[in-house]
């Protein structure tokens, strides 16, 4: 993939053409006489050195003006690998108690076992003999498979999707560390590594849409700094992600065709050459067609074929939407805004971490596509704030935050360089004048716009720290987080009464562990084999009442069927059948 970190940097630590590439008001036109390229300091005021302009504007691009290009910017990696430290060892000691909270890393595991040995990615767990390209349109789960060759365990896809999250830590970080300088770059990145969204998705075991956070991360990084190749080589791969980040996609492409008809300069790209506007409007049909196409392939042609049901069952029961559903747009909007006071919660959840500035920019458009698909739902499990379906989200909207905040700068690094009568507005302005109001503003839109310039970022990395005591980090300071039972250790034993390759019915606690090295089946589905063996957990079975005698319970799942007790321990107990 494309190279895009840092480079290019001016003494104050930002990027060389740090004014913000998104937008018509952020591109100043060299054409045009009397009116500077955004960033540059302009003309100076009569009386006033041409010195002490352009110190304010390297004070307007970056309040870290200590930063230098000598000094190496560690602080993208060391926010990387503080993240990968905390949410590996939140996965791993969720994974050593036996606590999961979903079937979906017995799912996956099953699923990368099979990838890894050259079978159709069918997992039992899901139901007998379902082939998950019948549920999900997820093909790039097969990158995982040689790593689990080297270490066949649940926790090498735990490390896995914590090191894809620490990754997308590095793109949001240098994106705001050339616009806005080297210290708000480092708060942004902590405060998008430690956001809700990720720390939801670490928590809920391992999803696919951990590698859409590093893609969107690296792709949306590099549009924002005028990188369209990058842009378009690190988005391409999200359709095979899952089956609806093809319209994501398309967003991107959108909006880079109409950032590419706001500029009146060619961009620059990797290699230093110009790139035109054309070749940014290629690429932006290109993503869109791509997108859509492979979304529109996979939920109407590859899941039906693989499905038992030969339907995509995530549309059968949208309501309104479904093959089946009476299309009207009353119909769809009402649906839209069922349960509206969770949905609206949601929403201001998600712009929370920014501090709302996010909205400032266009880039949070491409956040659209997830959230509208999410709320047309007719599914509760979408709609709120648990889960892992707000993680994509995530790096869209930081990126968003950063390219906002540097159109603000932009804009006062304009209006103090063509109106010399204002020149003590804008940040690091000294006298009663700083901050004064610009002709043509309304007056409280230059406040609040100085505020978000200076404050941002914190604000940001602020909100993050509060919100921490609310998510699953908190976790970490709590003694029984770390705890490992009698419980455990027994329910370890019995499953080592297993052997390898056999087929075996156990309980969502203990699905993970026997999944990677056994045919494992979950005892809550229907349609079940009677299995060579079952595990059961009779503490954490998932049935409510839990049976008060569990062999008997066994006995009248299987009739017709012996399975003999060989381990009972602490209310775990394997059976192994021994009749027909």
């Amino acid at each position: 993939m494309p190279e895009d970190g840092p480079r290019g940097r001016d003494s104050d630590g930002t990027e060389a053409t740090s004014a913000t590439r998104v937008g018509r008001a952020e591109c100043a036109d060299p054409a045009q006489p009397g009116v500077p390229p955004a960033g540059s300091p302009g003309p100076a005021p009569e009386g006033r050195p041409a010195r002490t302009l352009r110190r304010r504007d390297r004070t307007l691009r970056s309040p870290d003006r200590t930063a230098g290009t000598s000094r190496p910017y560690r602080a993208p990696w060391l926010i990387a690998l503080l993240v990968f430290a905390v949410y590996t060892t939140i996965s791993l000691f969720r994974y050593l108690q036996l606590a999961p909270l979903s079937w979906d890393l017995g799912i996956f595991t099953e699923l990368v076992k099979q990838y890894a040995h050259l079978h159709a990615p069918i997992a039992d767990v899901r139901g007998a003999g379902v082939n998950l390209f019948g549920d999900h349109f997820s093909p790039i789960i097969a990158l995982i498979a040689p790593f689990f060759l080297i270490w066949p365990s649940p926790v090498t896809l735990l490390v896995v999707q914590a090191f894809l999250t620490a990754l997308s830590v590095l793109p949001v970080t240098w994106a705001a560390a050339d616009k806005l300088g080297r210290r708000a770059g480092g708060a942004v990145g902590a405060a998008y590594g430690f956001s809700w969204g990720l720390q939801q998705m670490i928590n809920f075991d391992f999803h696919e849409i951990a590698f859409a956070v590093p893609l969107l991360a690296f792709s949306l990084s590099a549009l924002v700094r005028g990188r369209n190749r990058a842009a378009m080589a690190w988005a391409l791969p999200l359709v095979f992600v899952k089956e609806d980040q093809g319209f994501t996609v398309a967003a991107i492409g959108v909006l880079m065709i109409i950032i590419s008809q706001w500029r009146n300069e060619p961009e620059r790209g990797e290699s230093g050459r110009g790139e035109s506007g054309r070749g940014a409007v290629f690429g932006g049909e290109l993503l869109i067609v791509w997108g859509v196409v492979w979304s529109v392939l996979a939920i109407t042609v590859i899941i039906p074929h693989f499905n038992a049901a030969h339907h995509y069952q995530y549309w059968s029961d949208g309501g309104t939407l479904s093959p089946g559903g009476h299309f009207s747009a009353g119909a769809t909007a009402r649906q839209f805004l069922t349960s509206w006071p969770v949905k609206l919660q949601t929403t201001l959840m998600l712009l929370l971490p920014t501090a709302f500035v996010a909205l400032r920019s266009p880039l949070a458009l491409i956040a659209l596509p997830s959230i509208v698909l999410r709320f047309l739902g007719t599914s509760s499990n979408f709609w709120g704030t648990q889960w892992h379906y707000n993680a994509t989200v995530m790096p869209i909207l930081f990126i968003a935050a950063v390219d906002a905040i540097a159109r603000i700068r932009s804009r006062q690094v304009r209006s103090a360089s063509s109106n010399p009568a204002a020149g003590g507005s804008g940040p690091g302005a000294d006298g009663p004048g700083a901050d004064g109001p610009v002709p043509g503003r309304t007056g409280w839109r230059e406040p609040l716009d100085a505020a978000i310039s200076r404050h941002g970022a914190a604000a940001m990395l602020a909100i993050a720290v509060a919100l921490v005591f609310q998510f699953p980090v908190s976790n970490l300071w709590q003694p029984s987080t770390y705890q490992l039972g009698a419980h455990q250790a027994d329910a370890n034993a019995a499953m080592a009464k297993v052997p390898d390759g056999a087929t075996v019915t156990t309980t969502l606690d203990l699905l993970a562990p026997l999944a990677a090295r056994t045919d494992t089946f979950w005892i809550g589905n229907p349609g079940n084999p009677n299995t060579a063996y079952i595990v059961f957990d009779g503490t954490d079975s998932g049935y409510s009442p839990e049976p008060a005698n569990i062999p008997a319970f066994v006995a009248s799942q299987h009739p017709g069927t012996t399975y003999n007790v060989i381990y009972d321990t602490g209310d775990v107990y394997v059976f192994r059948r021994s009749g027909p």
